[in-house]
């Protein structure tokens, strides 16, 4: 989920879903800088190929545990580590390190372009498909300024990969526990 603001509240919304608009080049504002949408895309090389993320391993007796994404494709060489605060088991949070790397590789794409003031419906987190170039995107709003027009900065994003399955988790055997002494039969 995102947390945004709105009306002087902090709201969370889920990330991904339907847009809540369809939009083309003919829908914007006409910049001075020549096309209505500038599209940009990052280099591979800027993009991490590995993410890990450290937990607190619920199923381990709460020891330290760590779970890693990596992407077998590509130019990236970059390695991204995160610890984080939350007590969950191994395959939630391989989950969470899929959809983190998979989501910063869908928003390389960035779309900057300017609407009219009558688009003040639209708020920071809202997912809108744009139509630039004869090709249909889906981007997420993640700033708006308002001046004359609404100059909007949107990153690509694909709802498909929130819905990552979750691995099925692998139970560790209960450890055996050390003999007192040697064994007396009668």
């Amino acid at each position: 989920f995102d947390a945004a603001e709105a009306g002087g509240q902090i709201v969370f919304r889920p990330r991904g879903g339907a847009p809540e608009i369809e939009l083309d080049e003919d829908d914007c504002v006409a910049s001075d800088r020549g096309a209505p949408v500038k599209l940009s895309r990052m280099q591979e090389t800027e993009l991490p190929r590995e993410i890990t993320l450290g937990f607190s391993d619920a199923d381990a007796e709460y020891r330290r545990g760590s779970a890693s994404s990596r992407r077998l494709v590509g130019g990236a060489t970059r390695l991204m580590q995160s610890e984080v605060a939350m007590v969950t088991n191994a395959a939630a949070t391989s989950r969470r390190a899929d959809i983190w790397l998979q989501d910063l590789w869908a928003g390389r794409e960035s779309a900057d372009f300017a609407l009219p003031l009558s688009r003040l419906a639209l708020m920071p987190g809202d997912t809108l498909a744009l139509t630039a170039g004869g090709r249909r995107r889906l981007f997420e709003l993640r700033g708006i300024v308002d001046t004359a027009s609404r100059a909007i900065q949107a990153r690509a994003i694909d709802p498909e990969i929130f819905n990552v399955p979750l691995p099925s988790a692998s139970v560790a055997p209960p450890s055996v526990p050390p003999a007192i002494g040697p064994v007396e039969v009668r």
